[in-house]
This record gives C-alpha cells, structure tokens and sequence, in this order.
C-alpha cells in the first residue's frame, strides 16, 4: 500500500494475519518526538517546594509500611480515600528513591508517556496520514498536561489510564475483527484501574463495559477473560467507593463551581494559562489585563477551530463518528457533580476526557495540503503553547505556595520553647519538619484567645485559612510585625 508517495510496509503476528500497525519513512517521527521530551525531562521537571494538594499525597509517602499508607488515608478523610491506586503507587516510588520534590513529581513520567504511546498507536491505526505526528507535538506541548505533570497529585496517572482505555476502546468499537488480545486488555486494565484511581472513573467503566459488550466478538476466547476481570474489578470499585462514601469521605468544601472556575478550567486544556496571571494573584482577585485576555482568546480560537476541523475530519474515518466523541460524555456528569455537591470543579477534574481532546485536536490538519488553514494554525498553537509553557515554568507569579521556605524560616529562626500558629495545610507542616506547631486554620475569635499566646504565626491563603478574618484581628491587635513574605505566604513576629 501507498499513503502520499511513502512506501509503507505491513507487520505480521505471530499466527501470520496482517496486523494494523504500518510503518513508512514517517512512523518513527512520533517516537523522536517522545524522545526529546524524556531527554529535557531534568530540565522541566520542577524542584520547587510542594503546595497544600501535593502535600497531601506526599505525607502518605512517609508511612513506614504499606499498612500504614491507608491508615494515613484514613486520617486525612477526604477525597484521598477515592485515590488507593495512586496512593500505593507513589508510596512504594518513595520507598524506592525517596521523598524530594522532583522525585515525587518524576513519579508521572511513566504514566504520561504510557498516554502519548497509547494515543499515539491509537491515531496511527485509525488513520492514514501524519496524525501520529501531529499527536506527539501536541501532548509533548500543551500547557496542561505540562502543568499537571509537574503535580505530586493523580493526574497524570488517569491521564495516561484513560488514554490506555481509550486506545483499547476506539480499536474494539472498530469491529471484532480489529479486538486483538492487546487492544482488549489494553481497554481492560486502563478501565479497571481508572476506576481505582478516582470514583469518575466508574463512568468510564459503564462507558466501555457497554460498548466491550457489544462490539466484542461473543465467540472470542479472551471476551470472557477480559469481561470477567472487567466485571470484578469494576464492580469491586463501586463496592469500595460505595464504602468511602459512607464513612463520610467527600470534596473540599472551599470554593464552588461558577462562572469564573469554569472560564479559568477552559483556558487550562487550551494551553492559555501562562499568559494569565498566577492562580494566586487570580484568587486574590487580580483582575487579568487586556494584553492577557486578548491573548487567552486567541490561544482559545485557535484551539476550538482546529478541534471542529478535527470533528469534521473524523467523521470521514470509517466507525469512528461519534465514539471518540461519547468518550467526553462524563464530563458533564463531572460538572452536573460539582455543582450538586457544592465543591469547585476545575479542569484538573476533567483529566479522563483528555484523550477526547487530543484526538479530534490532532485530527484537525489530517491530510491537509502544506498550505491549508489548518497546518498554519496548528503550528501557530504549537508556538503558544511552548511560550506558555516557558511561562508557567519561569514567571516567579505561577509558582507553587512556598511551603518549604516557610517551614525552614521558622525553623531556622525559633528559640528553643517558642510557640508557631500554623494557619496552613497541616500536612505539608508534617512533611517539612515544622515541630510542634498549633493549627489554627479558619479558628474564631474566642477559639484563638483560648490557645497559648504564640511567638510566631504563619499565614497563607487567607481566603482559605483565615476565612472569618479572626487571625487577622489578632495579628492587628498585637501589632505583630511580617518579618518574611514567600509566595502564598506571610511569617509574622509576635513582640
């Protein structure tokens, strides 16, 4: 076969049938691509002090054995409990290579490059053209996936989970005779442990037990290995959250889902986040100017209308119209969640419809001419999403609250028998060494006057830990003096 003048080859397995994997004088551009950027990885993986989220799972690293991760679990109480998978993942990556910043966040290389591979194999197979390559610099680029790469948190994990089910999915709902073993448990385990690592996922796994069950082939041997396992392990999950549910795990209640969150998790998955100011300042409420807003809107343009291009270009693939399209469905359960629940959805939420995303954005300059509007605007997205990416990872006001520096300071400059009033995430206290200290998030006025007077007081986020106000009175009251300020932070002396 030939596919615009380049020779292309077909593989065959071991029992001799044409398999659906090509290779021509471009097959191997997607792999360079992933080369280079685990090449620059110790360039771009940040060594900067972990935040409140990160903090969280990385407090669960220190339990000294695996009983003790779900023990410590257990203590925090809140959504953690829906993340096992994630949890026992990184406890034994610790164990193995310990506990800094940059490891913890390294921990997401394996998980962000099983998606590229996955979503990479899938386009190639549906279509013949460069849309692998297309693909590749898109995942490689794009400012959320790079953003959440760099988090201590389980995002990059259903990242790569939900494109390995994906994968597998979109090659079975081709027909039976394109649902090999591989694609099936590809499919299989990337269902089954999305459902593990965050209770959305049980909508992927009623999404793809539908589909499996339909489009399989009833007199294949491996459909009833894989819906036996597809079966148990999902059914295990909903048995598991079920029970979490009932001991009274659920979302953080600071914050709810508006407008403003919304807007902000748009302009995440289209890569104009570097070109607003830091989530601080924005919730400080620092109101972006018109340089920024014009530039989020372009950066957004551009995005929708290669993604519709892309729409348009799948509807040309044999069975594959509207699949990759129901992929995205659950996100608006995810919404419908947020705002029934009352706790903030943000766009780290929607991680699992990623492959969705990817795949009609990709599509957009199939079997474009050099010229065609589509190819300019993806070279041109590609150029903003690389300088958005150098800004998030370089302007000082995208940088994580500085837990580590404030915990040190205090640390270093404490007499022996000196009080701290910690008005911050507690864990991320435990995780950096700052013993003893009193928490004192979110206290009333007569709370904090019943407490030994302190030396020192921490402060962060006061929206979030000083929501009444009340430390701030005290603090005035006292006439304490800020002796250091570090990003989302400010260190208060007491006379």
């Amino acid at each position: 076969m030939v596919f615009h003048g380049d020779t292309t080859y077909c593989l065959r397995n071991m029992k001799g049938r044409d398999c659906d994997m090509r290779l021509s004088s471009h097959s191997f551009r997607p792999w360079w691509i992933l080369a280079l950027w685990l090449a620059l990885a110790p360039f771009w993986i940040q060594k900067e002090s972990l935040w409140i989220d990160e903090a969280v799972s990385a407090i669960v690293t220190l339990s000294p054995s695996l009983g003790g991760v779900w023990s410590e679990i257990s203590r925090i109480h809140a959504t953690e409990m829906h993340l096992p998978a994630y949890h026992y993942y990184l406890w034994l990556v610790a164990r193995g290579w310990g506990h800094h910043e940059a490891i913890l966040r390294a921990a997401n290389l394996p998980w962000m490059l099983l998606g590229f591979v996955s979503l990479i194999l899938a386009i190639r197979t549906r279509s013949a053209s460069k849309a692998d390559c297309w693909m590749a610099l898109f995942l490689v680029t794009n400012p959320f996936l790079f953003y959440y790469a760099n988090e201590v948190r389980p995002y990059a994990m259903q990242f790569g989970l939900a494109s390995l089910a994906f994968a597998g999915i979109t090659r079975i709902w081709s027909g039976p005779d394109h649902a090999g073993n591989l694609w099936s448990w590809m499919m299989a385990w990337g269902t089954v442990l999305l459902a593990w690592t965050t209770i959305y996922g049980l909508a992927w796994w009623v999404l793809n037990l539908f589909v499996w069950m339909r489009a399989s082939n009833p007199k294949s041997r491996t459909r009833t290995a894989v819906t036996t396992f597809l079966v148990t392990g999902g059914l295990a999950a909903i048995l598991f959250h079920g029970w979490v549910i009932l001991m009274g795990a659920k979302a953080s209640a600071v914050g709810a889902t508006n407008l403003k969150s919304l807007a902000y998790a748009v302009c995440e998955w289209t890569g104009s986040s570097g070109f607003l100011p830091g989530r601080s300042l924005l919730r400080a409420g620092t109101t972006p100017g018109m340089q920024a807003c014009l530039e989020a809107l372009v950066v957004l343009g551009l995005t929708v209308s290669l993604w519709l291009a892309g729409l348009r270009n799948s509807l040309a693939i044999p069975g594959q119209s509207w699949w990759p399209f129901a992929w995205s469905l659950p996100g608006w359960g995810i919404l419908a969640s947020g705002i029934w629940r009352s706790f903030r959805v943000v766009g780290r939420h929607f991680t699992p419809i990623a492959p969705s995303f990817f795949w009609f954005l990709s599509l957009g300059p199939r079997d474009a001419p050099p010229r065609h509007w589509t190819r300019w605007v993806g070279a041109t997205l590609l150029v903003l999403w690389i300088w958005s990416d150098v800004r998030l990872a370089t302007l000082p006001e995208h940088r994580k609250d500085d837990y580590r520096a404030a915990a040190h300071y205090v640390q270093n400059n404490r007499r022996p028998g000196e009080t701290t009033w910690w008005a911050a995430d507690d864990a991320a206290a435990r995780f950096y060494g700052i013993q003893p200290f009193t928490p004192v998030p979110n206290l009333t006025r007569e709370s904090l006057a019943s407490l030994p007077p302190p030396d020192w007081v921490v402060l962060s986020k006061p929206d979030i830990y000083d929501g009444q106000g009340a430390l701030r009175d005290f603090l005035d009251r006292k006439r304490a003096t800020p002796v250091a300020t570090y990003q989302a932070f400010v260190i208060y002396r007491l006379p």
